[in-house]
């Protein structure tokens, strides 16, 4: 059903959360809208095949029994034509034409009847208090056209007219009432969008819609709040200056004919590396007992630890992310910079030592972003962009080769730290979706201030 098509999709993109945090724009096209119309066909059928309509009695007349038509159902219903048009700055309109077979009995004889209908249906699609989508009907319109006899009109005698019009008067208003109800029904689904996509044990991603959608005659864009949360409490981190807002380019612009678009912006994707750098979920100790970096390695740059460890001691790096990584999107591209601290010590039984370091480094570290899109999340990984640099911030012994240090730091240091950032990112950032419908063939693009995901639906009403 078309409505239900727009519900799903509105409803993929909506989880109610808190705050105020702009970034995510889905944007459901109308290709969408009419292939969720068309899979929802069985949810109007079934809606249309419930209608109960009463036992028929004619005025009383000496033929009697006779003129009493009992056990009235629908036997069947068909939908010839089904469609749904987007209203601007409103919601949508269900335009259906239905052809019901009825069946009752006269006595024990069969009568069988054809009935067909045009309907018009006003959908409003809201923002409810709570951050998601909610549907209301806002008018129907059924035009029943004649009552074909199409078995038994022979013991109907003289009383076709009034047994016509007993129908018509009862379907005009039940027809609405029935098909406004499976559309009110979603509005269920919809709640089922409350709940938390999990990032890590301590990080958590909600979505919420922040306004009601914008509607024109092309498309719907759902304007979403997307709050990532630390020990469920939002992130709290102060982006660089203010927050620009952010919509996707029109659908000239857009080169793609999906049936959804998805707009993610750089500051979302800040609001990830946020919250990894404030769970600490980004620190890494590298080395200890087992470690390949010894001290004696270091006497080329550092002589005097030979005297102070005589015998090779294994040596540990606490690496410690505590600067705000920086993520920016450029046309086909991605860069992530990460500021952390190597802290050099010696291990203590198979642990760092604050009291134990030998020096400390600042890396400035560039990494490349690669985003890989699955039917469900977003994915990121990371590799090494440029060159790694790495400059000594304080040390408790004199450093006379600072190249050699490099080098020896870096090469235990690098493939440790990017295969544990790569970890931290391995569940990904869901997308706003409905639990019923699927992304299907999704691609991803990178571009200027965001990335965007253009796909096709798998809807299961």
């Amino acid at each position: 059903m078309l409505k239900l098509c727009v519900l799903s999709v509105l409803l993929c993109l909506l989880v109610p959360s808190q705050g105020s945090t702009p970034g995510t724009v889905v944007r459901v096209n109308q290709e969408a809208l009419e292939y969720v119309c068309q899979q929802g066909k069985p949810s109007l059928l079934r809606g249309l095949m419930v209608i109960q309509i009463p036992n028929f009695m004619s005025p009383r007349t000496i033929i009697g029994s006779l003129l009493k038509v009992v056990g009235i159902r629908v036997l069947n219903a068909q939908l010839p034509h089904l469609s749904v048009k987007l209203i601007p700055r409103t919601g949508v309109q269900l335009s259906l034409s239905a052809q019901l077979h009825i069946r009752g009995s006269v006595l024990i004889a069969p009568v069988e009847l054809r009935v067909g209908s045009s309907i018009l249906l006003d959908v409003r699609v809201m923002r409810s208090p709570h951050g998601f989508p909610i549907l209301s009907v806002t008018a129907c319109k059924s035009l029943l056209g004649d009552v074909d006899i199409l078995l038994g009109g022979s013991n109907l005698l003289g009383f076709l007219k009034p047994l016509q019009n007993h129908i018509r008067a009862v379907l005009v208003d039940k027809m609405c009432l029935s098909l406004s109800s499976v559309v009110l029904g979603l509005n269920a689904r919809l709640g089922t969008l409350v709940g938390l996509n999990s990032i890590n044990p301590m990080s958590s991603l909600q979505y919420a819609m922040m306004e009601d959608p914008e509607i024109t005659e092309d498309y719907i864009d759902l304007d979403l709040n997307a709050v990532i949360a630390l020990m469920g409490k939002p992130v709290d981190f102060e982006p660089a200056g203010p927050l620009p807002p952010f919509s996707l380019p029109p659908p000239e612009t857009v080169s793609d004919d999906s049936m959804v678009n998805m707009g993610l912006s750089e500051h979302l994707f800040a609001s990830l590396f946020a919250s990894l750098e404030q769970s600490g979920a980004l620190n890494l100790q590298i080395g200890g007992q087992s470690s390949h970096l010894t001290t004696s390695m270091l006497e080329q740059a550092i002589p005097s630890i030979s005297k102070r460890y005589p015998q090779a001691v294994a040596l540990m790096l606490n690496v410690v992310v505590s600067k705000l990584p920086i993520i920016s999107f450029h046309e086909g591209a991605g860069i992530l910079r990460l500021s952390p601290a190597i802290q050099v010590g010696v291990a203590e039984s198979g642990s760092f030592q604050q009291s134990q370091a030998l020096f400390t480094l600042g890396v400035d570290l560039t990494l490349a972003v690669k985003l890989d899109v699955t039917i469900t999340s977003l994915h990121l990984t990371v590799a090494v962009h440029g060159d790694v640099g790495l400059e000594v911030e304080s040390s408790s012994m004199e450093i006379t080769e600072i190249s050699y240090l490099r080098r020896v730091v870096l090469s235990e240091f690098q493939d440790a730290f990017l295969a544990h950032v790569n970890a931290a990112l391995r569940v990904g950032i869901s997308l706003p979706k409905l639990n019923n419908v699927q992304y299907i063939e999704p691609e991803i693009e990178i571009h200027e201030g965001y990335a965007q995901v253009n796909c096709d639906l798998d809807y299961q009403p």
